[in-house]
């Protein structure tokens, strides 16, 4: 994994150590190399992670006649099955890399080559003889590619904001229209930026520059449901096979290899499929946090099963410190609390390995998360009864759980029943539905913002996320769970803690061949009423013990109304939600609102503690 960076310079002027400041931004995502090349118009720079080829994969990589010029980001995971058909093709490699590999695909297949890349990248190619440049982008958006122009015509791209702002080209104006996704997806939305003049390169996309003109375009999307399904036991023994050929090929490396291991469902796979592929024992690592987030005896009970190197450690939490940090790791507000156990674990990993596989993806991919259990129809009691039962349990299980007082399974289910029906009837349409039950887009922040123009977060989500007819039933909310939430969450959150470190993470569930055939399966395979991951059950479940097995879902949130009662994040939100501070600047309703969620609070927190560094975006408001 490494950190990449491009200047192409108006009518070839080139400024002087620009590329080295961006590239120097970019160190903590390459701590073994840094490396820059100035060619007429264009200079490349690249901070490397030596993962595969240790020797003799460093970059900026040139062809031998040095027309072409490639830096990259990233791991292309078929790299030995495209090589060995390059050279029927007679082309020849001086190295080992996948690097060279993905440059001599390009010179083969041009544009297309990424119709032929199974693997987590960002690159950038450029061609000294027509002045071209080329950039892709991997198909679930796991590397991560920015872009902006300087008031001087220059094209800036790199892999992090901070490494285009240290360009001190431009001047960053902040988007009131991200914010206020930010305010309701607690993430920027993977489609934009925080920033009205940085823009991103979208996952599946790619993108082309020549003659002063960008065009960008996708090169993949999903699909789903468009199998038809002859044996179901074909298919679980089918997925069973994919889950294990993406492992095995996610674990190729020329450094040690570990693994994240929470002792959930997605983790335990991982760590099972990895014991069947190596030599040695498999590094796993493992974090607790006290009361508040321990999983530590469900993934030690996985650990003695499959008998790996098991690391695990206790840690205190500085909550305001880490906060304080957290707004310097992710270039955009971010308020998804497991940033914080994400980026420990990370550290405490690094020291042991350079690599770790993890489960990210397979919650997308096999309904695992909470909010699909609200999408499911209430069989049986009439429409009129139903409503009336569930409210009133709803009620009784609020108050009981106010009071303190045992309320038990049967609450719980009697308010999520009691919001299923209110969520159907006021939004009929699924993808509406799942939006607002997994979100709070649909929420008034008018007191926030005391505009009476207010930013439209909910038509800008609408107008691109929200598909067609084409797609039915719950391929409606899995596919803005693959489009949205995952790039925009799951995967910045992953990508800038673990490279916080000189950490490189894999996620084989985001294998594109086990993506392809798991959402071309039919919905109702891939989801059922009362069985979380019911496909996965089916394909994998004699892999976990059986305290995985019969374990409720528990995810790596953070406790946040705990934290948010310690001094030190006190001190923080009085500070940021001061009248004086950025965040009133920009919001001038925070200071006067006294009774907010504890998310809402820690959103807030999140977003002014992030303009405290970058005030100066707020200029042109």
């Amino acid at each position: 994994m490494c950190g990449i960076a491009i200047i192409i310079f108006a009518d070839d002027q080139p400024v002087n150590g620009v590329i080295e400041r961006m590239t120097q931004q970019l160190r903590h995502r390459g701590p073994d190399a840094q490396q820059s090349q100035q060619l007429p118009g264009c200079h490349l720079g690249h901070t490397r992670l030596s993962i595969i080829d240790i020797a003799g994969g460093h970059q900026p990589m040139a062809d031998e006649s040095e027309r072409y010029w490639i830096v990259f980001n990233g791991e292309i995971f078929n790299y030995r099955e495209l090589r060995g058909k390059l050279e029927k093709h007679g082309w020849p490699f001086r190295t080992q890399s996948d690097t060279e590999v993905l440059l001599r695909a390009y010179q083969q297949f041009g544009e297309k080559v990424v119709d032929h890349l199974n693997g987590q990248f960002a690159f950038l190619i450029w061609d000294q003889t027509e002045r071209k440049l080329f950039a892709a982008r991997d198909r679930m958006g796991e590397k991560p590619l920015y872009w902006a122009r300087s008031a001087q015509g220059h094209l800036l791209f790199a892999s992090e904001i901070k490494a285009l702002l240290a360009s001190e080209l431009f001047q960053p104006r902040i988007d009131p229209l991200s914010v206020d996704a930010y305010l309701g997806l607690l993430y920027v939305p993977p489609d934009r930026t925080i920033y009205e003049n940085v823009f991103v390169l979208r996952p599946g996309h790619a993108l082309r520059w020549l003659d002063g003109r960008l065009n960008q375009w996708p090169y993949w999307q999903p699909t789903y449901s468009q199998r038809e399904i002859g044996d179901p036991r074909a298919v679980v023994e089918q997925l069973r096979f994919l889950v294990s050929q993406a492992v095995r090929r996610q674990m190729v490396a020329d450094v040690p290899v570990g693994a994240f291991l929470s002792g959930g469902l997605d983790s335990s796979t991982v760590v099972a499929m990895m014991t069947e592929h190596a030599r040695h024992p498999v590094s796993t690592f493992s974090v607790g946090f006290g009361d508040l987030i321990n999983e530590l005896p469900y993934a030690r009970a996985v650990a003695n099963a499959y008998r790996t190197q098991h690391h695990e450690i206790q840690m205190d939490i500085p909550v305001g410190e880490m906060l304080d940090g957290m707004a310097e790791v992710y270039d955009e507000p971010f308020a998804d609390s497991s940033n914080i156990p994400t980026y420990l674990i990370s550290q405490f990993a690094r020291r042991h390995v350079k690599v770790v596989l993890a489960g990210d993806g397979a919650d997308e991919l096999f309904g695992g998360y909470d909010w699909y259990t609200l999408l499911f129809d209430e069989p049986g009691e009439s429409r009129y009864i139903h409503r009336a039962l569930s409210g009133l349990r709803a009620f009784q299980g609020r108050l009981l759980k106010r009071l303190g007082l045992p309320h038990g399974s049967g609450a719980s289910r009697a308010v999520q029943s009691y919001f299923r029906a209110r969520l159907k009837k006021r939004y009929p349409d699924l993808w509406d539905r799942h939006l607002a039950g997994s979100t709070t887009v649909n929420a008034s922040r008018a007191g926030l913002w005391r505009k009476t123009e207010l930013p439209q977060a909910h038509q800008a989500l609408k107008a691109f996320y929200k598909p067609g007819g084409e797609l039915q039933g719950f391929d409606r909310a899995t596919d803005f769970d693959i489009r949205c939430y995952l790039p925009g969450d799951i995967l910045v959150k992953v990508d800038r803690a673990a490279m916080a470190h000189g950490l490189e993470t894999r996620a084989p569930f985001l294998d594109v061949d086990l993506v392809e055939f798991t959402l071309s399966l039919p919905a109702a395979l891939r989801f059922k009423q009362g069985s979380p991951k019911h496909l996965m059950r089916q394909s994998c479940a004699s892999l976990w013990p059986e305290s995985v097995q019969s374990r409720s879902k528990q995810g790596f949130g953070a406790p946040i109304s705990n934290w948010l009662k310690r001094p030190d994040v006190q001190e923080r939100w009085q500070r940021v939600s001061s009248p004086m501070h950025a965040l009133a600047t920009l919001l001038p309703g925070v200071s006067s609102r006294s009774a907010r969620s504890p998310q809402l609070v820690w959103t807030l927190l999140c977003l002014g503690l992030w303009l405290e560094r970058r005030p100066s975006c707020l200029n042109h408001l």
